[in-house]
């Protein structure tokens, strides 16, 4: 027998409350502070994915390259609405609209984000599936490989087919319910420091999770973050000399670090072999393998097995020619689709895989349904310890995905 063993990080969040209703109406609120040119791309990509029920509110921090004209311009084409401050408050500009949404979400955006199709449809359904969600970023937790900033350390949650990944601090362009800022009173303070005036945006998540909510990164990115991306720093350097010359936590020396340490990157190409439909992101894992980087592998999600790993699934399945496979935790089913394509490929054999959660189990159906596989594949919704040998198996994979529950940092913290 042929025996693969992978063990993935205990990061699991089932929830076993009802789900929330979708929310309706998203109030978003973009801050600006000459940049023009993001300015305008960043609206023009909101526009051109945003959809539902929404409303747009553009805060002008005393700009004095243009961007007045241009919003000028935008509010007769558009129904946006714009407040011109008369100096800039910086990251407490977004306290002069936050009173004015209406949202059931309130949706913080700075101007140097470009919004990618779907990305208010995962919003949508990731604070209806997480009852106790009360911030997310659009943002992943881990940065391309076009950006210079740091990782940071989350923990997968699922819930209703939803993945989000909770952290202590997600930055402050995100989506906030807007109950946190009606009812509970919360609002954006500035980090000072020179003449700059920055969002505190731990602040911000501190006070939501005071509040009793959790705060995460999105499961990939739906926005770009233009404002880390090395083509934007080369655009317009003297800029961000002067930006990170204001965040006392990085400084200059630390955000020429990032730059040269992005710059000395090797280039991964992120790719599959199993999977060539899918876009694979850089792994989070933190700490270096055999010295290297985690981040010089490729994952789907947290809880996967890496692509790399995948795709070796694929191969050792044609390499075998295994007429009978076992897995035991079936997780999202991508795993078993790598195995289900080679069998395939091999023009014979089948897979029988064990899952003991319901919600993970089903969203598994849809994948392996999806891949047309499920001649092939044969998905129990059963513990791997209730179940009974038939056969004898020629490979077999044995995952161990401990459960463990979410809680808001008000209770049992995070884990």
């Amino acid at each position: 027998m042929h025996l693969v063993h992978y063990r993935r990080r205990p990061e699991i969040f089932f929830s076993t409350d009802p789900p929330l209703a979708t929310k309706t109406l998203l109030s978003t609120i973009i801050l600006n502070w000459n940049r023009a040119a993001l300015l305008k791309q960043c609206v023009d990509s909101y526009l051109a994915t945003v959809n539902g029920d929404w409303e747009l509110m553009i805060v002008d921090n005393a700009s004095s390259d243009g961007s007045r004209e241009y919003l000028k311009g935008l509010e007769a084409a558009t129904p946006v609405q714009v407040s011109y401050l008369d100096e800039n408050l910086g990251g407490e500009g977004f306290n002069r609209a936050i009173p004015l949404t209406r949202g059931d979400l309130v949706h913080l955006s700075e101007n140097d984000q470009v919004f990618l199709p779907g990305w208010c449809e995962y919003v949508r359904a990731a604070f209806a599936a997480h009852p106790l969600l009360g911030q997310l970023s659009l943002f992943a937790d881990t940065p391309t490989d076009d950006e210079a900033w740091e990782p940071k350390t989350t923990y997968l949650r699922f819930a209703k087919g939803i993945i989000v990944y909770e952290a202590h601090n997600v930055g402050t362009s995100s989506v906030v319910r807007g109950e946190l800022f009606r009812e509970g009173g919360i609002r954006i303070g500035n980090i000072e420091h020179g003449s700059g005036k920055l969002p505190d945006d731990a602040k911000l998540s501190a006070d939501i999770r005071a509040a009793g909510y959790a705060c995460a990164f999105s499961d990939k990115y739906h926005v770009r973050n233009v404002g880390h991306e090395i083509t934007e720093f080369e655009r317009d350097p003297q800029y961000y000399f002067q930006n990170y010359a204001s965040k006392p936590l990085v400084g200059e020396a630390g955000w020429r670090a990032r730059v040269d340490e992005l710059r000395s990157r090797p280039r991964v190409k992120r790719l599959s072999a199993a999977f060539p439909e899918r876009e694979p992101i850089p792994e989070k894992t933190l700490v270096p393998v055999n010295g290297r980087p985690a981040r010089l592998w490729s994952m789907f999600d947290g809880n996967t097995a890496e692509v790399e790993v995948l795709d070796l699934l694929f191969v050792l399945t044609r390499l075998v020619k295994p007429s009978h496979v076992i897995e035991t935790g079936t997780w999202l089913g991508l795993s078993s689709c790598a195995i289900g394509r080679g069998l395939v490929a091999n023009g014979f054999g089948e897979l029988t895989t064990l899952e003991i959660n319901p919600d993970v189990h089903q969203i598994a159906l849809e994948n392996i349904t999806r891949d047309g596989l499920g001649a092939v594949v044969d998905a129990r919704l059963t513990a791997s310890m209730d179940f009974t040998p038939d056969r004898i198996y020629d490979m077999a994979l044995f995952v161990r995905r401990p459960i463990c529950a979410l809680t808001s940092s008000v209770g049992l913290g995070l884990g």
